[in-house]
């Protein structure tokens, strides 16, 4: 009876396991994920390069236009009349040195001018008087010709005093210090009270409406470049639409240094460049042979970039598989030349006539296939 009884919680339990595998089995099937849409790109196409190769140099800006400013009289300073950064016109007071002394020997000029007169006009009148008596043969001849050198003599120091008194005039003009030009104070280098003896500095004058910049360069790159070449000038603002224009080459530096300088002039600086300012230079260098080991021979749109810290990419596209495939590369590129912004030199990692991406999109990923959209039209334009 027992051994009935066990068959049959057997038999029960079967059942139960077979009916709770066939209610799984039931269970409608897991949903198929969609497979992921195919990214359309913009491309472009790399060019055979054509312009020069260029080269980034230091160039230190300084104004056309600077005076220092300095008096030609010993005296103390009366007043300071501007600060370093104002502006000012042609002929305004920038400052004063005490002119007492100067008035005094004007004075002095000016009385003795007044004497010298006097005396000179009455020799005259005693010349004409003894030129009579000697028509009416009442005199000797010498007496008029006594008189007569007399009448230089005092006629002489006339002018000598004259010339004095102008010479003591132009020192008066030089106790004040005027602009010599529209321009601005940029340093101001004695205070009211000191004493300034002459040709010692008292200001430095500028004028910024235009600029020079010179850059230290080779003999070889110097020889390249003609005089009115435009070439581009990069600050800190990185504005590369700032253009210099080459006045000269300099043969040597200042202080015993030797090589060549560029001179270069900026009409009407914008409001980034300022004198005493490091810049960079874009000069053209000279052209390098085909079989040259860094010869540039490939244009690529500046558009089709990527910069991760200190590696530049870009994704080609390949055409030769059955569906459009990127390919990442690494690339190695040089600086393009002034006034060209569009397209990039490539020294390395590319060749002519290849698809590459432009504006690519940081999802976009090596080996990923892609449909490709023509440059000239954009997605999502009819």
């Amino acid at each position: 009876m027992k051994a009935l009884w066990r068959t049959a919680r057997r038999v029960v339990a079967g059942l139960l396991t077979v009916g709770l595998l066939t209610a799984c089995s039931d269970q409608p099937p897991a949903p198929q994920t969609k497979s992921a849409a195919i990214p359309s790109v913009e491309v472009g196409e790399t060019v055979a390069w054509d312009y020069p190769e260029t080269r980034h140099l230091p160039g230190v800006v300084s104004p056309a236009k600077r005076a220092v400013l300095s008096t030609r009289v010993a005296g103390a300073v009366t007043s300071v009349f501007v600060q370093a950064g104002e502006q000012a016109n042609t002929g305004e007071l920038l400052a004063s040195v005490d002119a007492r002394e100067v008035d005094a020997a004007i004075a002095v000029a000016q009385e003795k001018i007044t004497a010298a007169e006097a005396a000179a006009a009455q020799a005259r009148l005693n010349s004409q008087r003894l030129h009579r008596l000697y028509a009416e043969d009442l005199i000797a001849r010498v007496r008029t010709e006594q008189a007569d050198v007399k009448l230089k003599e005092l006629e002489a120091q006339l002018q000598t005093a004259r010339s004095e008194l102008k010479a003591q005039q132009a020192n008066l003009s030089y106790t004040r210090i005027t602009a010599p030009f529209d321009g601005y104070v940029t340093e101001t280098l004695v205070d009211t009270g000191t004493f300034v003896g002459p040709g010692q500095p008292m200001l430095v004058f500028e004028q910024r409406r235009q600029l020079h910049i010179d850059v230290p360069i080779s003999r070889e790159q110097a020889a390249a470049l003609v005089t009115g070449q435009k070439l581009s000038i990069l600050t800190d603002t990185h504005d590369a639409n700032t253009q210099a224009r080459l006045i000269s080459v300099i043969p040597a530096l200042t202080d015993g240094g030797t090589g060549q300088r560029l001179r270069l002039i900026v009409d009407a600086p914008p409001a980034s460049l300022s004198p005493g300012q490091v810049v960079t230079v874009r000069v053209p260098t000279p052209s390098l042979g085909q079989q040259g080991e860094n010869a540039i021979r490939v244009g690529l749109p500046q558009a089709a970039l990527i910069r991760r810290g200190q590696l530049t990419g870009v994704l080609v596209v390949d055409m030769s598989r059955e569906k459009p495939t990127l390919q990442l590369r690494w690339i190695k590129t040089a600086t393009p030349p002034a006034g060209v912004d569009d397209h990039i030199p490539v020294i390395q990692g590319l060749s002519v006539d290849e698809k590459v991406v432009l504006n690519p999109d940081p999802t976009l990923k090596d080996g990923q296939t892609v449909s490709v959209q023509p440059a000239a039209q954009r997605p999502g334009e009819t």
